[in-house]
């Protein structure tokens, strides 16, 4: 009687020991799949890619954005200047970039869109009345202009770049005070400049390693020779089109010119995949750097925006 009393409390305990430890890994079971379903909190979102993909990528939204902050910038240091008694003559931004427009980073809507490279003006020299204005002005006069435009060469300040490089930047004169007004600071205004060149500096250094770029740029290459372009990139291939216009051609032929380039070129992306996979690529590389650097790139397609709508209010509000 004795023994089977204690055998059956064996068991009991046995038993109690079994469920104790199922329900122990029952716990970490559900606390792993808990803790694997939530979001890391710090963890940037997609938004923040999105937003840090779109300060990289040149597109026809890029440029003509950047027309129409050159267009203001260039109005208000005019406007500055003169409050100083001071010539300024404004640089044409030329005409402002078709939506359908094609580039080094995405392909236009349309061939015949080509990539916006336009004749440029400026004279026979071609070189911008501004500048031929303060290269005939007496020395001393000549830096009295340059620092009421430029401020005093000791009024400057640095920045500190992703890649751990070094900018620097004027803090004074009227084109300071024109930044500042667009942008929020004179520093805002060089975040929007320096940085997303610096971080695609690091993204060329990260593709010149990468296979799958390598391969589509190399099926790329093979079939624009088939079309008598021996550029390496598409970014090659504009800049040749722009050398080309600053050489006077007749507008009429840096028209054909651009539209049979652009036409061979968007065949060849067919074949490649090149701006795709570039895409493609340029997102990897984003989801490996550090949230600092995506925050950032973040902050510059903020400040952006700001300077665009400021930009657009420009012609209502003088330059402060």
């Amino acid at each position: 009687m004795e023994s089977r009393r204690r055998t059956t409390v064996r068991e009991r305990a046995t038993a109690l020991l079994v469920i104790a430890w199922a329900t122990v890994l029952m716990c970490l079971a559900g606390c792993a799949a808990g803790t694997a379903s939530r979001p890391d909190p710090a963890a940037p979102s997609a938004r923040t890619h999105e937003r840090a993909a779109a300060v990289l990528t040149v597109d026809a939204t890029t440029l003509r954005q950047r027309w129409r902050l050159f267009n203001a910038q260039q109005l208000l240091d005019q406007r500055c200047m003169r409050r100083l008694g001071l010539r300024y003559s404004i640089t044409s931004a030329g005409p402002e970039p078709p939506s359908g427009v094609t580039t080094a980073d995405v392909l236009g809507s349309s061939p015949s869109s080509g990539y916006g490279v336009s004749p440029e003006k400026g004279g026979v020299s071609g070189e911008p009345a501004q500048d031929r204005y303060v290269r005939s002005l007496p020395s001393a006069e000549r830096e009295r202009y340059v620092t009421a435009l430029n401020g005093p060469a000791d009024q400057a300040a640095s920045l500190t770049l992703p890649s751990g490089d070094k900018g620097f930047y004027a803090t004074g004169g009227c084109t300071a005070r024109t930044q500042a007004y667009l942008y929020g600071s004179v520093r805002a205004a060089f975040e929007d400049i320096l940085v997303p060149q610096d971080v695609n500096g690091l993204f060329t250094g990260y593709l010149a390693h990468d296979r799958r770029y390598g391969t589509a740029l190399g099926q790329w290459q093979r079939c624009m020779v088939a079309y008598g372009s021996t550029a390496r990139t598409p970014a090659a291939l504009i800049q040749s089109l722009r050398a080309e216009a600053a050489r006077h051609t007749s507008p009429a032929a840096l028209d054909r010119h651009q539209r049979a380039v652009a036409t061979a070129d968007r065949r060849c992306d067919a074949r490649s995949g090149l701006r795709a996979t570039l895409a493609a690529r340029r997102a990897a590389f984003l989801r490996q750097q550090p949230r600092s650097v995506l925050s950032r790139l973040e902050g510059v397609w903020r400040i952006r925006q700001q300077a665009l709508q400021r930009a657009a209010l420009q012609r209502c509000r003088p330059c402060r």
